[in-house]
C-alpha cells in the first residue's frame, strides 16, 4: 500500500510540475504577443501628436557641445517605448525603422489606424515572432485605404519580455503611399 501511495504521490507531484511549466509558457507566449500589439499600436495608430512636436519642435532641441540634445523626446520614448524594448535597442529601432511610418504618415498628413494584427510564435525558434497587420491610412476628407505589413520580432534572452529586434519586411506599398503628396 505504501509503494502505491508514494507512486501517486510521485505521479501527481509530476502531473502538476509538468501543468504549471505549460502554464508558464504559454503565459509567456501570451505577455510577448501582448508587447508586440502595444508597440504595432504605438507605430500604427496615429500618429501621436506629442510625439511628432517634441521630434519637429525646435523648442525642445538644444545644441550641447556641438549635438542635438532632446530631453524631453528622451524622456516620452523612454515612457512609452522603454517598456517593451531592451535598453540598448529602443535607441536603435528609433534611429532606424522606428520613426519611419508615424513619422512619414505624420509629415504627408495621414492619419494611421492599426485594424488588426495576427502575431504567431516561431516552431523553430522560440523567443521569435512573426506578425503580419492590417493598417488603415487616410487623409482628410479622403476615403481610408488599407495595407498588410509584416515582421518580425526577436525577443532578448537577457531581458525576459523586451523586444531585442523588430523588422517590418512587406509593407505592400504602404510606405510609397504615405510618401506620394
Amino acid at each position: 500500500m505504501k509503494v502505491k501511495s508514494k507512486l501517486l504521490l510521485s505521479f501527481t507531484l509530476f502531473l502538476s510540475v509538468f501543468v504549471l511549466g505549460a502554464c508558464s509558457k504559454e503565459e509567456s507566449e501570451d505577455a510577448n504577443k501582448k508587447v508586440i500589439q502595444a508597440v504595432l499600436e504605438l507605430q500604427f495608430d496615429g500618429p501621436d501628436e506629442e510625439f511628432m512636436s517634441l521630434i519637429h519642435d525646435p523648442q525642445y532641441t538644444t545644441i550641447i557641445e556641438g549635438s542635438e540634445v532632446n530631453p524631453e523626446l528622451d524622456k516620452y520614448v523612454q515612457g512609452e517605448y522603454g517598456p517593451y524594448f531592451t535598453q540598448f535597442y529602443v535607441e536603435a529601432f528609433l534611429n532606424t525603422t522606428g520613426l519611419i511610418y508615424p513619422v512619414t504618415a505624420y509629415v504627408s498628413e495621414y492619419k494611421l489606424n492599426l485594424k488588426d494584427v495576427v502575431i504567431e510564435e516561431s516552431k523553430d525558434i522560440s523567443n521569435r515572432y512573426t506578425f503580419v497587420e492590417t493598417v488603415g491610412y487616410q487623409q482628410e476628407g479622403e476615403e481610408e485605404k488599407i495595407a498588410h505589413v509584416s515582421g518580425s520580432v526577436l525577443f532578448s534572452t537577457d531581458e525576459k519580455g523586451k523586444i531585442g529586434k523588430l523588422e517590418y519586411e512587406d509593407d505592400n506599398g504602404l510606405l510609397e503611399e504615405l510618401n506620394k503628396q
